[in-house]
């Protein structure tokens, strides 16, 4: 999918509302859309997005207990 930018987007929230919260990870994101990280943190109106199907997070990873 592709999303054309309004003024004061931010890439979190556009990507928390096509996938919702969470369900997400933004270097893929970055991955498939060269050059967007250029932009700032606020995205200027009119940058074309592409949302990829799948960016789902990886999945955690077990936790290291330091102390028994």
């Amino acid at each position: 999918m592709r999303y054309l930018t309004q003024k004061g987007d931010v890439l979190d929230a556009v990507c928390a509302l096509h996938y919702g919260v969470g369900n997400f990870d933004l270097a893929k994101v970055y991955d498939v859309n060269i050059g967007l990280a250029a932009h700032g943190p606020v995205l200027p109106a009119g940058v074309e997005i592409e949302l990829p199907e799948q960016v789902a997070p990886q999945t955690q990873t077990d936790m290291i207990r330091l102390v028994d």
